[in-house]
C-alpha cells in the first residue's frame, strides 16, 4: 500500500499543476478571444448589410432561435435589420446572422458565425457558394430541396440536410420576425410604438 502512495501523490501534484496552468491560459486568452469575436461580428455585419454604418441593438424578447436584433442605418436613415440566431443543427448550436433589407425587401445575406457541424458535411455551410443562395431572396418562406431551382428553394448540402434545414429555418424565422415588426406590415400603417 505504501508503494502506491508516492505515485498517487505525484500524479495528483502533476494534475494540480496542469489544472492551474490551464486556468491561467484560459484567463490570459479569454479577453483576446472575446475581442476577436467582437471584431468578427462587426466585420460580418458590414458584409451582410453593406450600406449600413450604424447598428443599434433593439430591445426584443428572445424567442425561438433569435438571440439579438439590430436595426441598421446609414446617413440616409434605416436600411434594414440584422438578426443573430442560434438554431440547433446536427451537432449543436449554429450561431448565425441574417440581414434583411428594408430598402428592397429582400434577404441581404446570411453568415455562420460559429458551429460544431460535421467537418466535410455540415461544415460546408460556411462556404460562399452556400451563403449566396440566400442573398437577394424575397422575404418568403424558404424550403430545403435537392437541386433547388425555385425562388423559395434552398439547395441542401449533400449529407447535411439537418444543417441546411436549421439554417433555412433560422432565415425563415428572421423573415417572420420582420413581417411582424416592420412598420409597413403593421395593421395601423406604420410607426414604432
Amino acid at each position: 500500500m505504501k508503494h502506491m502512495i508516492k505515485p498517487a501523490l505525484a500524479l495528483f501534484a502533476a494534475a494540480a499543476v496542469m489544472t492551474a496552468l490551464l486556468g491561467l491560459v484560459h484567463a490570459l486568452t479569454l479577453e483576446p478571444i472575446e475581442n476577436q469575436l467582437k471584431r468578427t461580428r462587426e466585420r460580418i455585419k458590414q458584409e451582410i448589410l453593406t450600406g449600413a454604418d450604424v447598428f443599434e441593438e433593439l430591445v426584443v424578447e428572445p424567442s425561438g432561435s433569435i438571440v439579438r436584433v439590430y436595426e441598421a442605418f446609414n446617413g440616409d436613415g434605416p436600411v434594414g435589420y440584422l438578426l443573430e440566431l442560434s438554431p440547433a443543427g446536427y451537432s449543436g448550436q449554429i450561431d448565425l446572422m441574417v440581414g434583411l433589407s428594408s430598402v428592397d425587401g429582400t434577404v441581404a445575406g446570411m453568415r455562420v458565425l460559429k458551429h460544431s457541424e460535421t467537418p466535410g458535411l455540415g461544415a460546408l455551410a460556411v462556404k460562399e457558394s452556400f451563403y449566396r443562395q440566400f442573398d437577394g431572396r424575397k422575404l418568403i418562406p424558404l424550403r430545403v430541396v435537392k437541386g433547388a431551382s425555385g425562388e423559395d428553394e434552398i439547395d441542401a448540402i449533400t449529407g447535411a440536410t439537418v444543417t441546411t434545414q436549421a439554417i433555412a429555418g433560422a432565415v425563415n424565422e428572421a423573415v417572420e420576425w420582420y413581417g411582424g415588426y416592420h412598420p409597413e406590415t403593421r395593421p395601423n400603417g406604420g410607426g414604432r410604438d
